[in-house]
């Protein structure tokens, strides 16, 4: 309990200017563009965490607690230089919440990682690149989730489910995302989660799911009714130990992290995921001045509108394997080796788009890096990455490809 957190500062060298700190799945700027062509060479320390842990003293057979942490990536003015945006970081809420434990069920309430996908279950890739890298599901949101854990002996199962906040307030209902959590805590392995240091973790095999109901202003210049459409998405994840521990030996350890996702009307649950999927422009036939213009209630690539003006949700399948492997030195805590594989792909964004549009669209994306972690102390550690992720366009095919170099710096305290 009390303060935690960590001190970071990334250098970063990209072959394009697509992107400030983070990848994510914005759009790479395709070839032959100024954008496109050009470097850019960034350093911040906007991913240093603050937080804070407490618990209530126990009543009876309840404990509560509650965990608070922040970053610096919060929300700058628009008119912001380039210096201020670097240096004068403004403070973003990350998690927020109170938890309640009791022999029966166990309650949340409050802002932390979506149960679909597991966030912060131990799913997480082991890279230094700011999470979610391309095609893994990463979001936080609000949310109230009733959870139970049945163990026996080393096996433990978590059925859990979540009341969150809708992708548009209009929904009038929350989403529904449930999951379920298979660990055995024998067969223990290496996870390092994101850039924080490994940490003897159970094998894990996840299931999850959402559903949405999703209310879209109608596509008109005129106010009328909304239209109603679903969105969906199932998740698979595991942690498996291929080279486990031994104990806190983590010589020699080789572990896989892996998720595969599928859904559609989902694309906020992969952070800045729109593809380039914009909503149509409205008819004009009289060539009005200014002409009529759709006012949205929902955030862009979630759904978009037919040629008949029918909502339609986006659809999105994506992957995601890391692996990481501990040099045997010193216990495997000093050297480790890290690469993650994820992709991403649409089977409908260009179909939805008009033609003159699918230049700008993506449908498929890739990412790949490569690390060494190198712990100099136990609370002091950096890490060399390289970085490539592509994106393709338009129905002609053309890639657009950024490559990144990272190196970092944490001091965790």
């Amino acid at each position: 309990m009390g303060f935690f957190g960590w001190l970071e500062l990334d250098a970063l060298y990209d072959s394009t200017q697509s992107f400030s700190e983070a990848v994510l799945n914005n759009i790479i700027q395709q070839p032959h563009t100024i954008a496109g062509d050009n470097p850019r060479f960034q350093a911040t320390v906007k991913d240093s965490r603050l937080g804070y842990k407490i618990a209530a003293p126990p009543f009876g057979s309840v404990r509560a607690s509650a965990f608070f942490e922040a970053d610096f990536f919060g929300v700058l003015p628009t008119t912001a230089t380039q210096d201020q945006s670097y240096t004068y970081e403004s403070i973003r809420l990350r998690h927020y919440y109170a938890k309640l434990e009791t022999p029966v069920l166990d309650l949340l309430v409050g802002q932390t990682f979506d149960l679909y996908g597991w966030g912060g279950q131990g799913f997480f890739p082991s890279t230094p690149a700011f999470l979610g890298v391309m095609g893994e599901v990463f979001h936080r949101n609000v949310q109230l989730r009733l959870s139970k854990v049945i163990a026996r002996r080393a096996v433990a199962v978590e059925l859990a489910v979540a009341g969150v906040r809708p992708a548009t307030r209009d929904s009038a209902v929350p989403d529904v995302q449930a999951g379920v959590k298979l660990t055995i805590d024998r067969w223990q392995g290496a996870s390092g989660q994101g850039p924080r240091p490994a940490k003897a973790a159970p094998l894990a095999l996840a299931v999850s799911a959402v559903g949405r109901r999703l209310s879209v202003t109608d596509f008109e210049a005129i106010t009328a009714d909304p239209q109603v459409v679903y969105g969906w998405g199932a998740a698979a994840s595991a942690f498996i130990p291929i080279i486990p521990a031994k104990g806190k030996n983590f010589g020699n350890a080789l572990s896989i992290t892996g998720e595969y996702s599928r859904g559609t009307g989902v694309s906020d649950l992969y952070l800045t995921l729109t593809g380039g999927v914009l909503f149509p422009s409205l008819a004009n036939p009289k060539n009005l001045l200014p002409a009529p213009a759709y006012t949205p209630n929902i955030d862009q690539g979630i759904v978009t509108f037919d040629t008949n003006g029918l909502v339609r949700t986006i659809d999105w399948q994506g992957l995601m394997v890391n692996a990481r492997y501990h040099v045997p030195l010193r216990e495997g805590k000093v050297l480790a080796l890290s690469g993650t594989y994820s992709r991403i792909q649409s089977s409908n964004a260009l179909a939805l788009t008009p033609v003159m549009g699918q230049a700008f669209v993506w449908s498929k994306g890739q990412y790949i890096d490569g690390t060494l972690w190198w712990s100099i102390t136990p609370a002091f550690q950096m890490a060399l990455s390289y970085q490539t992720m592509a994106q393709t366009f338009g129905g002609d095919g053309t890639v657009a490809r950024n490559n990144r170099t990272e190196a970092a710096w944490w001091f965790f305290f």
